[in-house]
């Protein structure tokens, strides 16, 4: 055997614990702890805008299951972030009696169809259902008709352009352009221990959710159902070969991926008191995408990465330049997308990846 081959050899059995890289998961940890402490050295309102950051990493890594990990791209996700933030917001807004987007549109009851909303917990229910029960139902009707490739991102597209329409345009129910006031009051009849909740509580309740949202995302797609969608994402001719429906499979993750954004759209809501139709339409569907190519997408750190870097960037751009802040954000995304192709995160396992490589067959020569 010749000393190529040896080492050939050798590297085979070496690659999937080379794999195995170590960087994403420190930066998450890093991320988490950053996160811990940011109330005890910050102000309120600055926990207010790392609190709405906390929900966008949720919702980034909702998108990250059905994108990064299953390839299907979705042009409307926040349609699902925006059902589940106005199933509870319309609850909050509802529980001091009549909104006052409703008093306006002309209403002199609470709609019977919102009445069950009043009840707290079932509200919180509904904001997970809802976009689950919706994606499902797409689901059933995009994956088994075979749409695929242009024709599911118009399909996407369109449905967040539709819902978007429909918040416009039924003001009386969903307060139209203006979005649902009042969340704030609401809020105030959830109590903990006989005391309504601080905002430093909430920050922390949203903290705890986006850990345990990575713990259950990474426990998908490490289980034999992530490896499934992965097959889907990669190739999906010879998944349907070894006798596989990724139909069943598309619809399974496209149902999770909603019901991960219905629940950081209600997380959005006790750091902002207020949802509108720029947390549901087609601009915030197009942000989220714009995370996850700047973090890396199939990457559950890179989702969350992007989320916050882009997030922040975004709030300190706009204090610094005024009405100039996009251009330059702009400017820094293409930049990040052009040198960077896999992404922050993505770039940095392959340069882990690659050196652990070398140190490998270094190794192994020096022995040979």
């Amino acid at each position: 055997m010749s000393f190529d081959e040896k080492i050939e050899k050798l590297k085979t059995p070496c690659l999937s614990s080379v794999k195995s890289v170590s960087v994403e998961k420190w930066i998450a940890y890093g991320m988490f702890a950053l996160l811990v402490f940011i109330p005890l050295f910050s102000s309120m309102y600055s926990q207010l805008v790392f609190g709405k950051f906390i929900s966008y990493m949720i919702f980034a890594l909702a998108l990250d299951i059905l994108w990064g990990y299953a390839g299907l791209m979705n042009l409307g996700f926040a349609l699902f972030f925006g059902l589940g933030g106005y199933v509870l917001g319309i609850s909050l807004s509802c529980q001091n009696g009549l909104p006052a987007f409703m008093e306006f549109g002309g209403l002199t009851q609470i709609p019977l169809l919102y009445k069950p909303l009043q009840n707290i917990p079932f509200a919180f229910l509904m904001g997970l259902l809802v976009p689950a029960t919706v994606a499902f139902i797409l689901g059933l009707f995009i994956f088994y008709s075979k749409i695929k490739g242009v024709f599911y991102n118009l399909i996407t597209l369109a449905l967040a352009a539709l819902f978007e329409l429909l918040l416009a345009t039924k003001q009386m129910y969903t307060g139209g352009s203006s979005g649902i006031n009042g969340i704030a009051g609401g809020l105030d009849k959830i109590k903990f221990f006989g005391r309504p909740i601080t905002i430093t509580g909430w920050y922390y309740i949203g903290l705890v959710a986006l850990v345990a949202v990575y713990v259950l995302c990474r426990l998908i797609t490490k289980a034999r159902f992530g490896s499934v969608i992965k097959s889907v994402r990669d190739n999906e001719a010879r998944l349907q070969f070894l006798g596989y429906n990724p139909a069943v499979f598309k619809i399974a993750v496209f149902t999770i991926a909603a019901f991960f954004a219905g629940f950081a759209g209600m997380v959005y809501l006790p750091m902002t008191s207020f949802i509108s139709i720029e947390a549901a339409g087609v601009s915030f569907s197009t942000m989220v995408l714009v995370w996850l190519a700047v973090g890396g997408r199939g990457n559950l750190t890179g989702a969350m990465a992007g989320a916050l870097l882009v997030s922040f960037l975004q709030s300190k751009l706009s204090e610094s330049f005024g009405n100039m802040w996009q251009l330059v954000l702009g400017a820094v995304l293409i930049l990040i997308v052009y040198f960077l192709p896999k992404g922050i995160i993505g770039t940095l396992q392959d340069i882990q990846y690659n050196r652990r490589i070398a140190k490998v067959i270094s190794q192994q020569k020096q022995e040979a």
